[in-house]
């Protein structure tokens, strides 16, 4: 515990000297100059405080308005101290025009030009602080929308890229705006009022939006048509693969943004369709032969743009040899057959494949120059049956030779033309065959005047009717056995009745039929 001495007698009378009347007068005048200091300064405080100021002016310094039509406003603090208020608009005194509500001082004028207008504000205050308030400050008038010419793209143009760039001219600073739907793009008009202004837009036929906006808020709008096209036209054709059938068919979709495709398609190089069409069209390809075939599918715009589809397809539509032409790539039972027969003819060296190759097709025109058909290498109905069977006529010796399989099956006797009505020499083909055919005069001088006789006893041509290209020149029997073995015909080949008809069983049409001495 700590304790204080007592107070010695010389700072007992120092506290007594302090206390005494002179020193009590000095510190009172000391307290009245510290409280007179402390009440100016808390009165320089409330001036400081109170004193009356702008706070905001409408239209707002440098802004632009679009009316003609303006009403001023000032926001004053402490409006009620304020006197000696002047306002100018544009230098000229409007003070009377003034209406004061509160601490605010509002101002309207009518039928202003466009252009830049001034406002000037003067008053006096009662305030220590701020004995003046001022303020002065301009904004635009304009009441006219900004020009908008758009150079590019031409109304109605046809353009193959995006994005488009839409070009032209407005007023300088305006804001120029491209609308599409949803689609949006803006970009300032330069101090010259050019612009340049890009927008992503899809393929179509489309309506723009284009809006030139000012700095008041006036605006202009254009519509600009026009057609974007930067792709080619959707294709979809349906698979082939394999087919079953020699008459194929073909479903092609097409479609355009823009306008409707011209569609092409050919098979093995031959044009089999040509046109426009949009949407769905099913196509047949034509009788084709069993083998392989290219189909090409091309879908073009107006613009050039193109897709193809192309593809290779197999036809197998039977097993049966003579049913359907043959070509390269064609399988089957009926290859192995027509292989058959060209080795039984000399014309195919390897073990039958089942598959119609390159050394199939080489026997196929080997057969053909033979008979003098054009040489394709496809086995046609007229091939098949050659190789399978063809007749011989020798008319120096007045035979038929049937050859079936490449082997001489039957040899006949047979009558053929007289000197005055030759039977013509030359390779020719089967092209019709009839059972008891009806006879029907041939337009020629023997014939003048004579009818048509039906079947039975006494028709010309028997019981069997073989005709030939050879032009009125056939294969048939006849009831004057006695001219077999003659030249008596009026150029066709006759024969015995019974034995043409055992020929006529193994004939087919599309034989070839070779004439010679």
């Amino acid at each position: 515990m700590t304790v204080l001495p007592p107070a010695s007698a010389k700072s007992q009378r120092t506290i007594y000297q302090a206390s005494s009347p002179r020193r009590r007068g000095r510190t009172y005048l000391l307290l009245g100059a510290v409280v007179l200091v402390v009440a100016l300064a808390g009165t320089a405080a409330w001036q400081f405080v109170t004193a009356p100021r702008i706070l905001a002016v409408t239209p707002g310094p440098g802004s632009y308005h679009p009316r003609a039509t303006v009403t001023v406003e000032v926001q004053v603090k402490g409006m009620s101290h304020l006197s000696d208020v002047v306002v100018r608009f544009d230098r000229r005194d409007v003070s009377g025009s003034v209406v004061i509500d509160g601490d605010r001082m509002t101002l309207s004028r009518k039928g202003l030009r466009d252009g830049t207008h001034t406002v000037e504000l003067v008053a006096a205050t009662g305030n220590l602080y701020r004995r003046h308030v001022e303020r002065s400050w301009a904004f635009t008038v304009d009441t006219t929308a900004p020009p908008l010419a758009v150079e590019s793209p031409k109304r109605g143009g046809l353009l193959t890229t995006t994005p488009v760039v839409f070009s032209g001219r407005s007023e300088p600073g305006a804001s120029i705006t491209a609308t599409l739907d949803s689609l949006r793009a803006s970009v300032r008009a330069g101090a010259d009022g050019s612009f340049e202004l890009p927008l992503q837009v899809p393929d179509g036929k489309l309506s723009v939006t284009l809006e030139a906006a000012d700095r008041a808020g006036n605006v202009t709008t254009k519509e600009r048509r026009l057609t974007v096209d930067t792709t080619g036209p959707s294709l979809v054709v349906s698979q082939l693969g394999t087919v079953v059938t020699a008459k194929p068919r073909v479903a092609v979709t097409t479609s355009d943004a823009v306008s409707v495709p011209s569609l092409r398609v050919s098979v093995d190089g031959a044009t089999i369709y040509r046109g426009r069409a949009s949407g769905t069209r099913e196509l047949e390809l034509g009788e084709l032969a069993e083998g392989s075939h290219q189909i090409t599918v091309t879908s073009s715009d107006r613009v050039g743009h193109q897709v193809t589809h192309s593809e290779v397809f197999l036809v197998d539509s039977t097993e049966t040899l003579g049913d359907a032409t043959l070509t390269r790539g064609a399988v089957g039972k009926d290859v192995t057959e027509l292989q058959r027969l060209l080795k039984g003819n000399k014309l195919y060296a390897g073990d039958p494949s089942g598959t119609y190759d390159a050394l199939t097709a080489k026997g196929v025109r080997g057969f053909q120059r033979r008979m003098r058909q054009a040489v394709t290498g496809i086995a046609t109905p007229a091939v098949i049956a050659g190789l399978s069977g063809r007749i011989l006529i020798d008319q120096s010796t007045c035979r038929l030779y049937f050859f079936l399989n490449g082997r001489l099956k039957f040899t006949f006797a047979v009558a053929t033309g007289m000197p005055a009505y030759p039977t013509p020499n030359g390779v020719f083909r089967v092209v019709v065959m009839a059972k008891n055919p009806t006879w029907i005069p041939p337009d020629s001088p023997w014939a003048k005047g004579l009818e048509p006789i039906p079947p039975g006893d006494g028709n010309p041509l028997g019981t069997r009717w073989i005709g030939t290209s050879a032009p009125g020149v056939g294969i048939h029997g006849t009831p004057a056995d006695w001219s077999i073995g003659t030249h008596a015909s009026h150029g066709c080949i006759r024969m015995h009745v019974w034995e043409v008809e055992k020929l006529y069983d193994y004939v087919k049409v599309g034989m070839p039929v070779v004439i010679r001495w």
